[in-house]
């Protein structure tokens, strides 16, 4: 069941001193108000209960819960908000309140169908004010993404889709970074040499040996790796393991320094890129600094356009600048600013490739040095070699770890690539190979150990490259598909969404804007292939696509773009509750485009609750009408320093007021109410009986006099009715007690007394009574031509108890 508001009680917030209560019943409500009359305490009073916060008061030099309690209150009271909903479990106050001299507030209900209802309101669009409106629209592309993205929960589903994108971007770059093309190469090298044949299969490497050793009748015939071992073990001498395993490393290392020797190109390659892009961010380091200031220029832009801060200076040094155009140059450095970010993303990248091959290559030289053989007398110009090589490579990874920031220049390629002569120390291996080789050459059994032992380690080196490069080609290419169907469901789930939220939005936007030239609004997504940079707002002028609305449209339309956006999103999002807040949203509003929007929200929105607060008089009028056809509470909000934000009082209140009053004896202050009681209900008569008073301007109708009401409904009945005429004695008697209203109203030496006042009373009762049925069960107790019975020529109540002869 969707959620509406029962009963609203506030004390002690914001402008609110005493209890200010709205008994809505779930009922919608239309409140007039000046402004500085407090009604935004409303407004103020709901967003700290749902968000803790209150959007026009967030900064960091105001103190939210400070700010947000009643500056009159004494220090022991509490400000509270509470808060009856037609679901009765979620019902509870929240409080705020001194305790050990420091303001806190708390919840009064801990269930957990009360944390789970607030959780999920804070997801939704309850409140729209008018300094608001245009967030959206004035936005960047990138931050309306953002905004629309957080709003639907799509951040959740980017912020996926990143992590999948940078997953496999990472699968290619180890790929690459590993070169499985140069070593498995190498690899083949060996075999070929070995054993005369680059074999790819295990069962094909044992045909070869098995041919190679049918001469030596060992009586093993090779089926398994295990009988390459047997094999091994027949062949293996003590001399000719020595020489062997001294052969072994030789290779091993030969090999390893000849991969990294045709690596050269590769790494200054990448590690170009890398210096680069370095360079570029280097040299506008400011505009990479820059960066972090995003966050607060938007901050400072906010403050502006929310009109948080009006003098003609900048909000954070106070020196006298133009609004305007501090706006302009805030919007341009932000453009800057992203072009940065692009930058940086570059760089990042060229970092992360040049990061990853360095650390391979010291990987791999590492793997050679951990062999005990590196560290016999006899090898030490090769340990040289590597410690120098690896000297080299850590150069280019000092290089890669450089913070761009820090105002240090990196080495040119030309300074750090890898020479032909940082690999002599090959000449001399390939010598001592050669020398081993010649040196067993007439040792037939040490040669087919050596090369059986070589080919076999070649054979699966091959193997475990192959199956790791298979291992992660089969990785990249499963996140790669994961990543386009994901991307691809992703526009898919997006683009639907944002074209029946457009609909909404142009829907609710030609209502109030009907015949005009801004045709099918729509909001379209930014970027190409996978990349989605941001959303836009763009509409037909004059049959021509237009982008964005700033460029033709006025204020008022920008704003009637604002509500359309705000409620399109309470249609799209709001699940849990059926209530919204609109607080004084039509102030830049022409007189055609408020009347649409009254129109809008009671023929598009009655089933939902609404809490309409506005200052324009003219306005409120209108809606009355409409409001009151459709049973909404009606009031208007005054302030007075002694009771603060209160509700004016309705005339049962006054009658209430009056008669308790009178009947205690504290008469000093009844001159309003009994005025205001007999203009009401003099009013509410006139209107019944088609009293014609004289033609008066717009809002000064609602402002008749109590004695030139009475003066033309005496002039009616006279006319009219034989019965009503011999009651005009009551009337003659209230015309003339008017006056003690209107002293009693004004700053008079004149003391009434309580006699004169219960006399005056008594009349108004009296008066009240002609026209208004007393029978409890009379379901239109007004007499009115409404029902005027045109065979007996008399008006009436509905029950025709109370009724008067009229012609």
């Amino acid at each position: 069941m969707a959620t509406k508001i029962k009963r609203l009680d506030i004390a002690g917030l914001r402008g609110i001193q005493e209890i200010f209560t709205l008994d809505l019943g779930g009922k919608s409500i239309l409140l007039y108000g000046d402004n500085g009359t407090g009604k935004s305490s409303i407004s103020d009073s709901l967003e700290w209960y749902y968000t803790d916060t209150v959007s026009h008061l967030s900064s960091s030099e105001i103190d939210l819960k400070d700010a947000l309690r009643n500056a009159y209150l004494e220090q022991d009271i509490e400000s509270s908000i509470n808060i009856s909903f037609t679901r009765p479990a979620i019902n509870s106050d929240r409080k705020l309140f001194y305790k050990k001299g420091k303001l806190v507030t708390e919840f009064s209900n801990g269930a957990t169908d009360f944390t789970e209802y607030l959780a999920q309101s804070q997801k939704e669009n309850l409140i729209l004010r008018y300094q608001f409106l245009r967030d959206f629209i004035d936005q960047t592309k990138g931050d309306k993404l953002k905004n629309l993205s957080d709003i639907i929960g799509f951040s959740e589903v980017t912020k996926t889709k990143e992590v999948l994108k940078k997953s496999f971007n990472s699968l290619k770059a180890e790929i690459k970074n590993q070169n499985f093309e140069t070593q498995i190469n190498t690899q083949k090298q060996t075999l070929i040499e070995k054993i005369g044949a680059a074999i790819s299969q295990q069962v094909n490497l044992f045909e070869k040996i098995n041919e190679i050793i049918q001469p030596l009748n060992t009586g093993i015939i090779i089926t398994s790796m295990g009988d390459i071992d047997q094999v091994l073990i027949k062949l293996k001498t003590p001399a000719s393991a020595k020489l062997v395993n001294e052969l072994r490393f030789l290779e091993n290392c030969h090999n390893s320094l000849g991969n990294l020797q045709s690596e050269i190109d590769l790494i200054d390659t990448e590690y170009a890129k890398y210096f680069s892009e370095f360079d570029k961010i280097a040299n506008d380091v400011q505009s990479i600094m820059q960066t972090f200031l995003a966050e607060l220029l938007k901050v400072g832009n906010d403050v502006i356009s929310k009109k948080f801060h009006k003098e003609d200076s900048c909000p954070l040094c106070l020196q006298p600048k133009n609004l305007t155009d501090l706006q302009a140059e805030i919007k341009i450095r932000l453009q800057e600013i992203g072009e940065s970010t692009k930058k940086k993303a570059s760089f990042d990248n060229a970092k992360l490739s040049i990061t990853g091959i360095v650390a391979e290559r010291l990987k791999r030289l590492d793997a050679i040095s951990t062999d005990v053989l590196l560290n016999d007398a006899l090898n030490s110009s090769i340990k040289t070699a590597i410690s120098t090589l690896r000297q080299k490579i850590e150069l280019y990874q000092k290089a890669a770890i450089e913070k761009v920031t820090s105002g240090n220049k990196i080495s040119t390629g030309s300074l750090l690539k890898l020479q032909l002569g940082d690999f002599k120390e090959l000449n001399v291996i390939a010598d001592r190979v050669a020398k081993i080789k010649t040196a067993i050459a007439s040792d037939n059994t040490t040669i087919l150990y050596a090369n059986i032992s070589a080919a076999r380690d070649a054979f699966l080196k091959i193997k475990q490259f192959e199956v790791d490069r298979v291992k992660l080609e089969q990785q990249k290419n499963t996140f790669e598909i994961i990543y386009n169907e994901f991307v691809k469901k992703q526009k898919e789930g997006l683009q639907n969404f944002i074209d029946t939220f457009s609909g909404t939005i142009n829907e609710f936007y030609q209502y109030m804007n009907p015949g005009e030239l801004f045709e099918e609004i729509r909001i379209v997504t930014i970027g190409e292939e996978d990349e989605l940079n941001g959303i836009t707002i763009e509409y037909k002028y004059k049959g021509e696509w237009v982008s964005p609305p700033q460029k033709y449209f006025s204020e008022s339309h920008l704003n009637c773009f604002g509500i359309s956006f705000f409620l399109a999103s309470v249609v799209a999002f709001n699940k849990e509750n059926k209530f919204i807040v609109l607080d004084d949203v039509i102030s830049s509003f022409d007189t055609n485009h408020r009347k649409k929007f009254a129109d809008l929200l009671f023929e598009k929105f009655s089933d939902y609750q609404i809490v309409l607060l506005t200052h324009e008089e003219q306005w409120f009028q209108y809606v009355r009408q409409l409001a009151k056809k459709k049973g909404w509470s009606i009031n208007e909000i005054k302030w007075t320093e002694a009771k603060g934000t209160h509700l004016d009082e309705l005339p049962n209140d006054l009658k209430e007021l009056i008669e308790s009053s009178i009947a205690s004896g504290n008469i000093n202050f009844l001159g309003n109410p009994i005025r205001k009681y007999l203009e009401h209900i003099l009013k509410g008569i006139c209107l019944n009986l088609e009293v014609k008073l004289s033609f008066r301007f717009n809002d000064i109708n609602e402002k008749r006099m109590p004695d030139e009401m009475l003066s033309e409904l005496k002039s009616k009945i006279n006319k009219s009715s034989v019965d009503l005429k011999a009651k005009l004695p009551i009337i003659d008697r209230l015309a003339s007690s008017a006056l003690l209203g209107n002293l009693l109203s004004h700053d008079n030496p004149f003391s009434p007394k309580l006699g004169d006042l219960k006399a005056f009373w008594s009349d108004i009762i009296e008066f009240e009574h002609l026209f208004h049925c007393q029978d409890a069960d009379c379901k239109k107790p007004d007499v009115s031509l409404k029902n005027y019975d045109t065979v007996a020529k008399t008006i009436r109540c509905g029950c025709d108890k109370t009724k008067y002869d009229w012609k």
